[in-house]
């Protein structure tokens, strides 16, 4: 880290044979984010919930965008989000939502708005997605999205609905109206939601 008015002087060797290495010199006012520990331990993250799960595949569809990858890494990531999927359909409930735990019963809403998100992100990225999995899933966020009204307990409420209404709409589901709906005209989604969300 080089402070403001100091000057930094260095010489590099690059090891192996002259002309056949390279190197590359990045200068920023931020320190260095070091996507790879950081990828390596989102990848081995060592829980397993739904959140969890899509946490450590979902930035790997980006990964190309922000960093070079080698032949081996790019194997290793469609592998890795190939199994994501795959671990995915365990949380799917017979209500088409995805429960916290694989296995579980009841749908989190949060849950299923992420991990469905990261679904539809995978298959427009070219992965195998079951047909199956994402219809289920459409069909459950139509009916939360229809059904919901604000309980006036978490404020988070407002920002899963706005998170699974966005979802749907990229799934090609949109309906601006249910943007309105609540218990009464005037407490819509739009007009009740924090400026902050």
């Amino acid at each position: 880290l080089v402070k403001p008015g100091e000057t930094w002087k260095s010489k590099v060797e690059f090891p192996g044979i002259d002309g056949t290495n390279s190197g590359a010199f990045e200068v920023s006012t931020f320190p260095a984010i070091n996507l790879t520990k950081r990828l390596r331990y989102l990848i081995k993250y060592p829980h397993g919930c739904i959140e969890q799960t899509t946490s450590s595949v979902f930035p790997q569809l980006h990964l190309d965008k922000v960093m070079d990858l080698s032949d081996h890494q790019k194997r290793k990531i469609i592998e890795n989000i190939t199994m994501g999927i795959n671990r995915i359909t365990k949380f799917q409930t017979d209500r088409g939502g995805f429960s916290y735990w694989p296995g579980g019963s009841n749908p989190s809403e949060w849950g299923s708005n992420y991990a469905g998100h990261f679904l539809l992100e995978a298959k427009d990225a070219g992965y195998m997605v079951p047909a199956q999995l994402l219809e289920n899933w459409v069909n459950y966020q139509k009916r939360m999205s229809k059904r919901w009204r604000y309980s006036g307990n978490h404020r988070y409420e407002f920002s899963t609905q706005a998170y699974r209404l966005y979802v749907l709409a990229k799934a090609g589901y949109a309906d601006f109206c249910l943007l309105y709906t609540s218990p009464s005209p005037r407490d819509g989604l739009l007009s009740r939601m924090p400026s902050s969300a």
